[in-house]
C-alpha cells in the first residue's frame, strides 16, 4: 500500500517513539525520503512509493514542474 508524504512523516513520528534500532532506522528512511521529496516540489499528498519504484530510488525522482 502507497503512502501519501504525509502519511510518511506521520510513521517516521510513530517509529521515532516506539525506539529501537529497527524502527530508529526506518523512520530516518522516511524521513529522508519525505524531505526530498518536498524539496523537489511534490506535496504532501503525494505518494511515495510508486515515485521510488518508477524512478528506481528517491534519489532518481525529477523535480516537479
Amino acid at each position: 500500500m502507497a503512502v501519501t508524504i504525509l502519511e510518511a512523516l506521520y510513521n517516521a513520528k510513530m517509529n521515532i517513539e516506539a525506539g529501537n534500532n529497527l524502527t530508529i532506522w526506518l523512520a530516518k528512511e522516511q524521513l529522508n525520503n519525505a524531505i526530498i521529496l518536498l524539496e523537489k516540489g511534490y506535496g504532501i499528498y503525494e505518494k511515495v512509493e510508486p515515485l521510488l519504484e518508477k524512478y528506481d530510488g528517491i534519489e532518481n525522482v525529477p523535480n516537479k514542474g
